[in-house]
């Protein structure tokens, strides 16, 4: 039996954390560089003085390794408590460190102070920065009714997501920017966009825009720069998808017309479908059960209701919320629990007398 909680300040602060660590990350790259050139600056530097600075000029009569960094740290933000010397390894020392540090001031103030802004305002500059530096992360390219949708669900499964959208006016990019999704504009069968995308660092890619031929050259594009990348796309055409993905070597390709055909055609006969789909040539539906208060499996073990109508009860959820997926077959049934199964047709129509459906809030 598991039981499912995430309280509220759990994920606020886990949130919170990863915005810290997204911005942490951008603001490592773009100063990756300049980092890089004032610690090989400083480790220099500090080799010289230690080599070469007489120990008998020194405020402590000599000098350690430490002290030797210590006083370069000093004379590059322009405080020199060591006495300036004629020897030409260490005379540019005292010229050059003080202009190191005001080039660190300058770069620092100006380069910082301007990726937080465009971070504040979640500018397009900010999110191709946040792109690049993605890795593991999923890259869907489309925000229609399908991408947003699918946007979504993987931000509920705690993914990292890259959008990548034609039209910078799309009805939903706005809408994806507000969970923290970097949104990219262009074609998306560019190698250039997939490459800000960071589609080499990508596990997967997934195409929904409403053309299937840039779906399939967007997919492709992807799987040549990334040969290890998983891809699932968009297709309106069912047979076309097929061949697809039995022979290009696509993990997933979908008409997602044809696959919401099913699911329209079974609630139009039961009204209680949440989703369906076909396996092993048998359609499968998924549908929520309220167990009401004439219902007769009121009182009884849910083994009764799996045995008795012969279907597969995936979790049930208790009246004050507590959700337990895979219930054990003792727990009772009580007015109010609602049950996720998964059936047959004829489950359905045995299910009629049991209790209806809730019907969830759709998007």
């Amino acid at each position: 039996m598991m039981t499912v909680t995430r309280p509220l300040a759990r994920q606020t602060i886990a949130k919170k954390s990863k915005r810290l660590l997204l911005l942490s990350r951008v603001l490592l790259v773009e100063f990756r560089g300049f980092l890089m050139c004032a610690f090989l600056a400083f480790t220099i530097s500090t080799l010289l003085l230690y080599s070469y600075y007489p120990r008998k000029l020194s405020p402590t009569g000599s000098i350690t390794l430490s002290q030797a960094g210590y006083y370069t740290l000093l004379m590059t933000f322009f405080e020199s408590p060591l006495t300036y010397v004629e020897d030409v390894k260490l005379a540019p020392l005292f010229y050059l460190l003080p202009l190191l540090g005001l080039v660190t001031i300058a770069e620092g103030v100006v380069h910082l102070g301007t990726l937080l802004f465009q971070h504040k305002r979640y500018s397009k500059e900010w999110q191709k920065m946040i792109a690049t530096t993605m890795e593991d992360h999923v890259i869907v390219c489309g925000l229609g009714n399908v991408g947003v949708r699918v946007v979504q669900h993987l931000k509920q499964f705690n993914e990292d997501v890259v959008a990548i959208e034609s039209n910078p006016d799309a009805r939903f990019v706005s809408e994806v920017a507000s969970y923290d999704v970097p949104v990219l504009f262009g074609d998306v069968r560019d190698a250039s966009l997939l490459e800000q995308a960071a589609v080499v660092k990508a596990k997967a890619i997934i195409a929904v825009t409403d053309n299937d031929l840039a779906n399939l050259e967007a997919a492709l594009t992807a799987r040549e720069m990334n040969a290890k990348i998983r891809i699932v796309i968009r297709m309106f055409d069912q047979k076309l998808a097929k061949k697809v993905q039995n022979f290009m070597g696509i993990e997933g390709a979908y008409s997602s017309s044809a696959r919401s055909s099913r699911l329209f055609a079974q609630a139009a006969i039961s009204g209680d479908i949440l989703d369906s789909f076909e396996f092993g040539g048998t359609v499968i539906n998924a549908m929520q059960l309220m167990i009401e208060s004439e219902s007769p499996m009121v009182g009884h073990p849910i083994d009764d209701l799996r045995n008795e109508y012969e279907v597969t009860i995936l979790c049930q959820e208790k009246k004050n919320g507590a959700v337990d997926w895979n219930p054990a077959p003792t727990n009772k049934l009580e007015t109010g629990d609602k049950l996720l199964i998964m059936t047959d047709v004829e489950g359905l129509k045995r299910l009629e007398k049991v209790g209806r459906k809730v019907a969830l809030p759709r998007e």
